[in-house]
């Protein structure tokens, strides 16, 4: 009896320190940035505000690309983006700037994808357009203020059609 707790408690010590599988990865490349639709600030400069949306969207394809098989790699290739929302220009003595989120201004985002598999041949090629009209209703809308909430919905929206076996259950 003494050898089977030992036996069982050398097992559960090794699966404490298993590393999990790792999973899908992204890699994205930025295409012309500057030509971009509206990545504009509403109260941080242009350099700062481009490197947060980049850093957020960044990540958050990241984790979305976790969710494919293992040693797939989803490569985006982001050609334009359009941020929910519109940059006002107001007059006064520090002319500030702010982002108004209207319903008339929704969300939208165009990129190539490629999914590749871990022996580099490429399981899938498309062109993505894609926006989320109805971004500003809804109990999606509501529930986070997380950066680029609406912007990261309407990832989500694609990915989980483009990629329906990674819906979650």
């Amino acid at each position: 009896m003494n050898n089977m707790i030992k036996i069982v408690a050398a097992i559960m010590s090794l699966s404490m320190f298993t590393v999990p599988a790792f999973a899908g990865q992204a890699e994205i490349d930025w295409v012309d940035p500057d030509k971009y639709t509206d990545i504009r600030p509403g109260n941080e400069s242009r350099s700062k505000m481009q490197k947060r949306v980049f850093k957020e969207l960044g990540k958050h394809f990241s984790e979305l690309a976790a969710k494919l098989p293992e040693g797939q790699t989803l490569k985006i290739s982001v050609t334009n983006i359009d941020l929910a929302g519109d940059v006002r220009y107001m007059v006064g003595p520090n002319n500030d700037t702010i982002r108004i989120v209207e319903d008339l201004y929704f969300p939208k985002m165009k990129f190539d994808y490629q999914l590749i598999n871990s022996d580099k041949s490429i399981i899938s090629t498309a062109k993505a357009d894609i926006k989320d009209m109805s971004f500003n209703t809804g109990v999606r809308s509501s529930m986070s203020s997380e950066a680029f909430q609406y912007e990261k919905n309407m990832i989500d929206d694609w990915f989980y059609k483009a990629f329906p076996e990674t819906k979650e259950k």
